[in-house]
């Protein structure tokens, strides 16, 4: 009996110390939301300093990332900055103390305000989030390039205002890296509730190389091994694990997804996040240009020819070469050096239009699924994009 009683009082005495030792120092907490196996992209410059520093200005890695003032494109000036929905309301762009807001003004008289938290695009729009508690709203007011002015966000009345369109997990996915998210049940009707401080802002290294925490530990410890350990590189894919990484955010959002795509790792086949139900649309009518590159890049004669041809093919993800058509057009020379033109035998005409392929090829078209207005107008204006079918189009035209 003894014995016994000295034996619970050891367990309890080291029980104890146990909780004590955590209190004065628990234990260490990952750096990076996804968790221990994850590095951090800001620990890459450490070895690769160019591409790092080439990555973070890439429409990519800025595909969504915190508000801030210098970064946005649209006019702020007053005269510049409104949007105005009949004679008596208005929306204001605003610079304030603590951000920009989205304003709301009736008669003169503010009426609602939300600051603008998170930037969706970088270069050819931006579309803005707001943050209220643990779930994010999208925001009635963006920025079109194409136009150079404010118009409504995407799907939003020109005539009423909305500040109430949740933005849920499901667009992260493919704007960010991470983010956390549960489902909780409240009167009956479920919610998805964001964890703020998880969000990995942008599209970053470890998004498409696979978690790199073993990777930095072993080259940091082993300078002089130039063979990339524990980490993914394009050339120990095959060709559909490299078109899948990219399909990932790039093959349309019109399938019934299972399994959350933040947890694709390179290498992973991308079709067993989906139900085998596809509800995709086929046909030159029914692909949109927007989000759906892999299926527009694989209906093209040069993709079903080619088995070696990939995304990468023609992009570098490590930098911005989205406005170079010359860069461009040389890729399709490498493959089509001795292309025929009939309907010119003009020399100079000829070399131009081998500078430029991707105008006739590859045209920007209107997406169906992002329209939006101006500012007092009713009718829908397009917002434009590359599509990656390659074809010959306008043949009238060429006539």
């Amino acid at each position: 009996m003894r014995y016994r009683k000295s034996f619970i009082l050891f367990c309890a005495i080291a029980s104890m110390i146990m909780l004590l030792s955590e209190c004065i120092d628990p234990p260490e907490k990952s750096a990076d939301a996804r968790g221990y196996a994850y590095a951090g992209s800001s620990t890459c410059r450490q070895c690769h300093q160019t591409v790092y520093d080439s990555v973070i200005a890439t429409n990519h890695y800025n595909a969504m990332r915190p508000t801030v003032e210098k970064d946005i494109l649209g006019n702020l000036n007053p005269g510049q900055n409104a949007f105005t929905f009949n004679p008596q309301t208005k929306i204001l762009v605003e610079k304030r103390d603590s951000g920009v807001f989205q304003v709301v003004y009736v008669d003169g008289k503010q009426i609602e305000a939300h600051r603008l938290d998170i930037t969706f695009g970088s270069k050819r729009a931006q579309t803005f989030l707001y943050w209220a508690g643990n779930k994010t709203f999208e925001l009635p007011v963006s920025y079109y390039h194409s136009v150079k002015s404010w118009g409504s966000s995407p799907g939003f009345s020109p005539t009423q205002i909305n500040f109430n369109r949740v933005i849920g997990k499901n667009c992260y996915e493919c704007h960010s890296s991470y983010i956390d998210s549960k489902l909780t049940m409240t009167a009956g009707v479920i919610e998805e509730t964001l964890d703020k401080k998880s969000l990995v802002y942008g599209i970053d290294c470890e998004r498409c190389h696979g978690p790199a925490a073993d990777h930095v530990k072993f080259h940091l410890a082993n300078a002089g091994i130039k063979i990339a350990k524990y980490i993914v590189t394009q050339h120990s894919l095959n060709r559909q694990q490299k078109l899948d990484e990219c399909a990932v955010c790039h093959s349309g959002n019109d399938k019934i997804k299972e399994i959350s795509t933040f947890t694709f790792r390179p290498g992973d086949t991308l079709s067993k996040f989906y139900s085998p139900w596809d509800l995709s649309k086929t046909g030159d009518n029914g692909i949109d240009v927007h989000g759906n590159q892999f299926q527009l890049l694989s209906e093209s004669k040069c993709f079903i020819a080619n088995q070696l041809l990939t995304c990468n093919t023609c992009h570098d993800a490590h930098r911005n070469t989205d406005n170079n058509i010359k860069a461009y057009s040389e890729k399709c020379m490498s493959c089509h050096p001795n292309t025929q033109h009939d309907f010119t035998t003009d020399a100079s005409a000829l070399n131009e239009i081998k500078s430029n392929c991707i105008d006739c090829h590859m045209p920007e078209q209107p997406s169906r699924a992002i329209t939006f207005y101006m500012e007092g107008n009713n009718t829908k204006s397009a917002y434009l994009l590359r599509t990656h079918k390659i074809a010959i189009y306008n043949k009238e035209k060429n006539k």
